[in-house]
């Protein structure tokens, strides 16, 4: 099949092909973060790992994935969005290979922190790849909602699949089938590699290597202490890490103002990020995903801690979540042609009231609960989809097809920060509330507090949610502004 370098107006067949190559990638990297969760356990008994070790497999990926992400997103625009994306495929496969051949804990974490830098190179390529093959408004909208409906179902096979694969211990293989799930995946990706439209590259062929490298201090220095914090009692070094950050980020500023100066081309464009509505549509973003992260992790905390639940009954337990926002982003764009109010208000709010519902539910007798919370979950699930394919849209909508990569890095990287903000916040709140770490043999709080500190962590997630419809709502009426004029 021959590449084209200007694909057209309205994709065809080989378009959509290579779409769904694409995002079979997105599949891939979703399973395997919430896989590596589900399988913790497991690895921390096999490996004689501590619990700190443990931390570190998954910090070693976020870390690492947002070191190496705007410059892997950069470099897409610079030499083209496929030979990037394939080459991240080939190397996250390679290293998913080494995270299940790992024989002790500090191997598996340096092998997890090449996996994440991989997939940095891999994942800002896939919306990239949208923007640059789908010109049409309406095939585009659609491609986002199925790149949303991907990450739905990804949550359901990482969670659920995750929990059993590590149960039925595939020839004695434990845990580590977790993560050598991701090697057949990846070898049919690079397969159908050649199905990927290969479009032209935009601007300068020099990368702005400063920018880069200071990228790779400042943006992990920024989520070390959003990671490790809260879990740790904020030592020395957190902030420390922090302080780093703020120099760093300031030297990156006038790094990249001196490149604009000189009329080069910096790893930040200043087109992409003052362009009409994206600092805007990125704080939408950032909000957005804290909320989600924030439920998700203190639904877990009280699932287990609170509820009782073994590990495999939780994670199933977020199987509704992961099927409502599949199907609601799968069809988010043909409804947003039938009711007036946008999609993100909408989704927003649906998430606010679900929120609040559940933490109504918690206060319910404990045996009464599983019902109601799997239900509201679901909900909570439709709507989040409602939500993310069209704040995405929005994004992709604002660049040309040149600045696509810039975009895509600039707002993974935003949810990153948002996810790891999310976390952060929301535990420390329900800390804060339960009085205490939850989980903590030494402090036997009973259900009656995890119940309290579950609703009151579910206000605060709630009034985010409505921050973000009513941050929507704005966005939506700059838009409206934008086609009058």
């Amino acid at each position: 099949m021959t590449d084209i370098l200007d694909p057209p107006a309205t994709a065809g067949r080989k378009e959509w092909l290579g779409l769904g190559t694409a995002l079979a990638a997105t599949f891939m990297g979703q399973v395997d973060g919430f896989i590596v969760n589900v399988a913790s356990p497991s690895i921390q008994a096999d490996l004689h790992a501590g619990f700190d070790q443990i931390q570190f497999v998954g910090a070693a990926y976020v870390l690492a994935f947002a070191a190496f992400l705007v410059t892997g997103a950069r470099l897409g625009d610079r030499i083209g969005h496929r030979p990037v994306f394939l080459g991240g495929v080939a190397a996250f496969t390679f290293t998913s290979l080494l995270c299940g051949l790992a024989p002790t804990a500090e191997l598996l974490i340096a092998a997890r922190f090449a996996q994440g830098a991989a997939a940095a190179f891999m994942a800002p390529q896939v919306l990239a790849i949208v923007r640059t093959t789908f010109h049409d408004a309406a095939q585009r909208a659609r491609a986002i909602g199925l790149y949303g409906m991907v990450i739905g179902l990804g949550v359901i096979a990482g969670i659920a699949g995750g929990g059993i694969l590590v149960q039925m211990d595939i020839a004695g293989l434990g845990w580590r089938a977790a993560l050598l799930i991701n090697v057949p995946i990846g070898l049919a990706i690079l397969l159908l590699g050649q199905t990927i439209v290969r479009t032209r590259p935009g601007g300068s062929q020099r990368l702005d290597l400063a920018g880069a490298a200071l990228t790779m201090v400042v943006l992990p220095a920024l989520l070390t202490p959003l990671v490790f914090g809260p879990g740790r009692g904020w030592p020395a070094w957190v902030w420390l890490c922090g302080l780093a950050a703020v120099f760093g980020g300031c030297a990156l500023v006038v790094q990249q103002r001196r490149l604009v100066d000189r009329s080069r081309d910096p790893l930040f464009p200043p087109r992409v990020l003052v362009c009409r509505g994206m600092p805007l549509s990125l704080l939408t973003v950032a909000a957005n995903f804290a909320g989600n992260a924030g439920l998700f992790l203190v639904f877990t905390y009280y699932l287990q801690t609170g509820l009782g639940f073994d590990p495999l009954s939780a994670s199933l337990m977020f199987v509704p979540l992961g099927f409502g926002f599949a199907v609601s982003s799968s069809v988010s764009a043909s409804l947003q042609h039938r009711i007036s109010v946008p999609m993100p208000v909408a989704g927003s709010a649906l998430v606010a009231a679900t929120v609040l519902a559940m933490g109504t539910a918690a206060q319910l007798p404990a045996s009464w609960q599983p019902v109601p919370l799997g239900l509201l979950i679901g909900v909570a699930g439709l709507a989040q989809g409602l939500v993310v394919a069209p704040l995405t849209a929005g994004i992709l909508s604002r660049v040309r097809p040149a600045d696509a990569g810039a975009a895509a890095g600039i707002a993974v990287t935003t949810t990153q920060l948002g996810l790891a903000l999310g976390v952060a916040v929301a535990g420390i709140w329900y800390r804060t509330v339960l009085g205490g770490p939850p989980g903590d043999p030494s402090v036997p709080f009973g259900q009656a507090e995890h119940a309290g500190a579950f609703t009151a962590t579910a206000v605060l997630l709630a009034v985010l949610a409505a921050g973000t419809s009513l941050l929507s709502a704005r966005l939506n009426q700059l838009r409206s502004n934008e086609n009058v004029s």
